[in-house]
């Protein structure tokens, strides 16, 4: 057996376990489906990277909107959690974000979608110029770097817009919101993926973009492994820092403090000339 085959039959497996897991389900919507795509994932992608559900936040103190999909550097990203069982994450060492839809047959639904994301991308990762990625030895500056932005992506599990409806509605939006917040990719499970038209291909990159690129299979494995590619990819290649603790506590710098010391000297002696040596 060749490779191309042991790689395709694979892929048909993957996206079988996935469409079973689903169909197992079919009375629960939202938060179920949300949870078997998150638990894909987390057994799938590398393990350097850990999913999870919640917010986004930067050292400027704007918090996204909630999202389905978080999914984080777990070598440098610390967790919050708040009432609820919910999580905050700082956006520096988060690569990629998600939003599940069961179905999404309006464009006001896809609209809605968009904005969730919006609310990440619009996220200063820079942290005012302090986060840097010791990998690549890069300080992030995701309005001039697409590799430094967080990668998002729009899963519809059901009925959806046709694709050409949804390209338009992209090239729509384009004209109102900053094109590097557009959605990386949009996939209808089995159907088809919407994602860029570059220079160089097909891409995921919308400040590369000439144009809206519709990707669709008379396999439908296909489409599943194509969107898993991008975004295995993406995470390979999306930069990541650890939180700039410097930056987000430097409010915390300035508590006012009570010292107690000797009253005599001045300056007060250190600590290890007062106590004799053993």
């Amino acid at each position: 057996m060749h490779l191309d085959d042991l790689l395709a039959a694979a892929a048909e497996n993957m996206t079988n376990d996935l469409r079973r897991r689903l169909i197992s389900h079919p009375g629960e919507l939202g938060t179920a489906r949300e949870q078997i795509i998150r638990d894909f994932l987390t057994a799938h992608l590398p393990k350097r990277f850990d999913v999870s559900t919640g917010f986004v936040f930067d050292c400027n103190g704007t918090i996204s909107s909630q999202l389905d999909i978080v999914i984080f550097d777990s070598n440098v990203c610390p967790r919050f959690e708040i009432p609820g069982g919910k999580f905050l994450f700082p956006c520096e060492a988060v690569a990629a974000v998600g939003q599940v839809k069961s179905s999404l047959t309006s464009r006001d639904a896809f609209r809605s979608a968009v904005d969730n994301l919006v609310s990440v991308k619009s996220l200063d990762r820079s942290a005012n110029g302090t986060a840097f990625d010791s990998r690549f030895n890069e300080c992030l500056s995701p309005r001039e770097n697409h590799l430094h932005q967080i990668f998002t992506f729009i899963f519809v599990c059901g009925d959806a817009l046709e694709p050409d409806t949804i390209a338009q509605t992209i090239l729509e939006d384009a004209f109102e919101i900053a094109v590097e917040h557009l959605p990386n990719v949009t996939i209808v499970l089995d159907r088809y993926l919407v994602t860029y038209c570059c220079d160089d291909g097909v891409c995921p990159n919308p400040m590369a973009a000439r144009g809206v690129a519709i990707q669709s299979s008379d396999k439908p494995y296909d489409v599943f492994i194509r969107f898993f590619l991008l975004l295995g990819q993406a995470l390979n290649v999306t930069r990541t820092a650890s939180l700039p603790f410097w930056e987000y506590l430097s409010k915390y710098q300035d508590i006012p403090a009570t010292v107690h010391s000797s009253c005599v000297d001045s300056p007060p002696p250190y600590l290890g000339q007062r106590t004799p040596r053993v």
